[in-house]
């Protein structure tokens, strides 16, 4: 399950898969449960099997969501590695299963096998690049960010369906803080997205559906720069 679920595993040897499954173990989270609060960063490396987690950063008595990480990603490596960032917390959104290895077994497991430390490093680059394309949008209309957001979102974590490409559907405020407009901003954005038949929620189902990715993309790319 784990070579095929993270990408982290994908080199990783059958012994050291083996050895991986018997030190780790199995967390289920229902929504809006703190994994890891402000003070306990470092102690644990966590794998999302299912569900949806955000980064989220505590300014005084407001909250501000940095990062919406789903299955096949992890989160709190670098707190391993290096000193974690203050004031922040993992949160999960919706239901959460997750792997989690200590920080102790997490560093045996990079001692182990070259080839994870190497994947490492790249899915480290590779977050660090998503996050600089992020800041690049925040000089675009508001209009591409929230776009950008929802399509990043489901070229990362989306399910195909036979009506388009299913996400969770976020909170408004997340999608907000993601695309750095205020919620009422992000609000009128997601409604004449659904006016357009470009997204459609179902509620019941906590889906958003992106009906038309293609139009999405061509949408963005007329208003702001790819």
């Amino acid at each position: 399950m784990l070579s095929e679920l993270f990408p982290l595993f994908n080199a990783a040897s059958p012994s050291v898969l083996e050895w991986l499954e018997s030190v780790s173990n199995i967390e289920d989270h229902r929504g809006d449960e703190i994994i890891i609060s402000e003070d306990n960063w470092g102690k644990d490396v966590y794998f999302i099997v299912s569900g949806w987690v955000k980064i989220r950063y505590l300014i005084g008595d407001k909250e501000l969501s940095l990062e919406i990480l789903s299955t096949g990603e992890s989160f709190g490596a670098l707190a391993v590695l290096e000193e974690s960032l203050r004031y922040t917390e993992a949160v999960s959104i919706s239901d959460v299963q997750l792997v989690s290895l200590s920080a102790q077994r997490f560093l045996q497991l990079l001692y182990k096998d070259s080839q994870i430390q190497q994947r490492m490093l790249q899915l480290t680059i590779r977050r660090i690049r998503q996050l600089y394309r992020r800041l690049q949008w925040q000089h675009q209309p508001s209009k591409v960010r929230v776009v950008k957001t929802l399509l990043s979102l489901s070229d990362n974590y989306g399910k195909i369906l036979d009506e388009g490409t299913a996400i969770y559907n976020l909170p408004p405020q997340d999608l907000a803080d993601m695309a750095s407009l205020d919620l009422e901003e992000t609000k009128t954005i997601l409604e004449k997205l659904i006016a357009k038949g470009w997204i459609e929620i179902h509620p019941s189902e906590s889906v958003l559906c992106i009906t038309n990715p293609k139009q999405l993309h061509h949408f963005a790319k007329q208003l702001g720069q790819d």
